[in-house]
């Protein structure tokens, strides 16, 4: 298993960490984990990963989910993230993710 990690401040998601040698083709071995700053309080999160026009969201569950094995086939691929809570919705730039 590998982790890859993200931080967010705000709207702003970045990488955080080491994301080389990453190779396509993996299945059930990619999982993200997230660093939130306190305005993603009380928010239910998903990762929404895209490739292709296509999105696949994922719940985010104690601040990491899992990769789709949809996405883990690709060179390259896409997330951003969506947090909600009454009466407030916020999302993140998208942020690309390269494989060999």
């Amino acid at each position: 298993m590998r982790i890859l990690q993200f931080r967010i401040n705000g709207q702003k998601l970045s990488k955080d960490g080491d994301f080389s040698g990453l190779i396509a083709g993996t299945k059930g071995y990619l999982y993200a984990a997230y660093n939130f700053d306190r305005e993603w309080d009380g928010c239910k999160k998903a990762a929404v990963f895209s490739r292709y026009d296509k999105e696949y969201p994922v719940p985010i569950i104690n601040s990491k989910c899992a990769v789709p094995d949809e996405i883990t086939g690709c060179k390259r691929w896409k997330i951003y993230l969506v947090g909600e809570r009454k009466g407030y919705r916020i999302t993140t730039n998208e942020v690309e993710v390269r494989q060999e």
